[in-house]
């Protein structure tokens, strides 16, 4: 398959706005909602601020909107995007304890789910609904914690602690594209899957307990649906990927009055919320001048991973998440200002598709036999006119001196020079309108110049060819490797019937020994144990190196690296044991 993009439209990025309510009955700041207009009034209350501030927005959600109401405003149309082949991102942002993790997550109530667990459902909804086109669906979940990225569904990270964990990296393409290493998809085939992966990942995240929130995030979680979707009997495949992020919330140290672990991790969550806002910046002034052309997203993890996200190619939509209590009025005023820098941007969007050359070569097939089919019917009619037999050959004998001229490129300039051509031409054309005059299929020259257009469009397929070519040379490379790696397991599986064969004779001797009952054998048989316990645990190791033999014999690649990392091990403790050289491999 290759990657073909269709034309960009430009997509304004939306944003909303959401008041949590207030259920401490605390003192508010003075504001003012106009629902109707989508506008905020936030009156002036320090003195930093010489007038009332407004704020326009897609949508305004107080206290009393429920889950679902903010679901189908704010994700529904992102769903129907990506279900076409765009990408989506939903992210909230706001101060901590504002209700970010709410609105993306939810509650343990099935009522109060949040968009996450929602967009999963409706997407498994809304392809039982489509007709014509197979989809395939794909989750992964990761969390930024302290500037570094985690996989949240790697089973083993459920009983071992967060140090031990594998740090997903990152790579940028020549294309300015995005990868990731060390992370795990998961196919999902169902709403109850997803949802499971969903609160597997929320298991094992990073969350702890601060003076302002009593389950406060410590770390950005992004979780990413990829969407396959196949036409039946088409060659093209579109791929889009859905991003529903919950950012960690910003916070005071001094007001908090956090120390230790907690201000360590505030540090670093202020800190690429400070990065995300300069990319904000940059792509506004970017926008209003066009002369600033760097966008810093490679400050920090948060930026890079969002780089589509934010002025590429994605249509994204925010959520500011503000708490009205009048102690929060400085937070909830900054998110208020940085939510509008957001909705001055346009990402430029796009479907890419994957093309299945040889399910297109197939239906060129088709479309070839059906053509030649027609042909035939229209010959036979042509044979059922007076004089048609005559009317045929002298078409082909005209057309085989069109087709054996030097160049056809030049035959309009030579034209003029050229008799038999010109000749040619002026009985084509009299055969052309006799033809024209007689009942024949109108649709066979638009399907005979639809056929020789698609043909000229996937001119490319040869081009595909060498890429096939230049992947089974790498997998014959691949199965060369697999072959290397037997003959070594094999060398270790020969090595433990000695070792075997060494433990039976050290266990006799011992029995001698023991018969014998002398101090010098009680010394010796000290000495013995300790290598027999040593070699038990090399035997446990090569039995293990075995086990990887079997598996490696049935296909399972993903083991060469660890089986490479324990021969390793086992080679050093042989070498230590008896000072013999490790094995080199040929």
């Amino acid at each position: 398959m290759f990657e073909t993009q269709k034309k960009s439209k430009k997509a304004q990025m939306q944003v909303y706005c959401r008041i949590r309510p207030d259920f401490n009955q605390s003192v508010l700041f003075p504001y003012e909602v106009d629902h109707k207009n989508n506008i905020m009034d936030v009156q002036q209350y320090t003195k930093s601020y010489k007038e009332n501030l407004e704020f326009k927005y897609s949508g305004i959600f107080d206290g009393s909107c429920t889950q679902e109401q903010v679901f189908d405003e704010v994700a529904l149309p992102v769903i129907h995007n990506c279900l076409e082949g765009y990408n989506g991102t939903i992210f909230a942002y706001g101060q901590t304890g504002s209700g970010k993790t709410y609105t993306m997550t939810g509650a343990e109530s099935w009522q109060l789910r949040g968009i996450i667990p929602r967009v999963i459902q409706s997407i498994f909804d809304e392809v039982d609904k489509v007709e014509g086109i197979e989809y395939t669906l794909y989750v992964s979940f990761m969390e930024i914690y302290n500037e570094n990225a985690y996989d949240l569904l790697e089973r083993k990270h459920l009983e071992q602690p967060l140090e031990t964990w594998n740090k997903i990296n990152l790579f940028e393409d020549d294309y300015g594209n995005i990868h990731l290493k060390n992370i795990s998809v998961h196919s999902c085939a169902n709403e109850q899957e997803g949802i499971d992966l969903l609160m597997m990942g929320n298991f094992v995240r990073q969350v702890s307990a601060t003076p302002v929130n009593q389950s406060s995030s410590r770390s950005h979680c992004i979780f990413t649906i990829t969407i396959e979707g196949k036409q039946i009997n088409n060659s093209s495949v579109f791929v889009s990927k859905l991003h529903l992020v919950d950012l960690a919330g910003s916070e005071r140290a001094g007001r908090n009055q956090t120390e230790g672990q907690l201000l360590n991790e505030a540090k670093y969550i202020n800190l690429s919320l400070s990065y995300l806002e300069q990319v904000i910046l940059a792509l506004n002034e970017k926008r209003k001048n066009g002369g600033r052309t760097h966008i810093p997203y490679r400050n920090s993890l948060l930026t890079t991973i969002l780089k589509d996200s934010l002025g590429g190619n994605c249509k994204t939509v925010m959520v500011a998440n503000i708490s009205p209590e009048l102690e929060n009025y400085e937070e909830s005023v900054s998110t208020l200002r940085f939510s509008q820098r957001v909705a001055a941007l346009e990402n430029e969007i796009s479907k890419k598709e994957k093309v299945d050359l040889q399910l297109m070569v197939n239906k060129l097939e088709q479309e070839k036999l059906l053509l030649f089919k027609e042909l035939d019917n229209y010959q036979k009619i042509i044979l059922n006119m007076e004089g048609g037999q005559e009317i045929l050959e002298l078409y082909k004998n005209n057309q085989l001196e069109i087709d054996n001229l030097p160049n056809n490129s030049m035959l309009t300039k030579n034209a003029s020079q050229n008799g038999n051509f010109q000749f040619s031409q002026q009985n084509n054309l009299e055969i052309s309108k006799q033809v024209a005059q007689q009942p024949i299929n109108t649709n066979i020259a638009n399907k005979v110049d639809q056929f020789l257009n698609e043909r000229d469009e996937n001119i490319e397929v040869s081009d595909a060819n060498e890429a096939y070519q230049c992947f089974y040379a790498m997998k014959q490379l691949y199965n060369t490797r697999m072959k290397e790696y037997v003959t070594e397991l094999t060398f270790i599986s020969e090595k433990l019937q000695k070792y075997d064969e060494l433990l039976s004779k050290r266990k006799q001797a011992k029995e001698e020994q023991k018969k014998k009952g002398t101090n010098s054998t009680f010394a010796e048989n000290s000495i013995s144990i300790e290598n027999n316990t040593t070699n038990l645990n090399n035997i446990q190791q090569m039995q293990k190196q075995k086990n990887y033999q079997q598996q490696m014999q049935n296909g399972n690649p993903n083991l060469q690296n660890q089986c490479q990392k324990q021969y390793q091990q086992n080679q050093i403790q042989n070498q230590q044991m008896n000072g013999s050289k490790p094995y080199q491999q040929h």
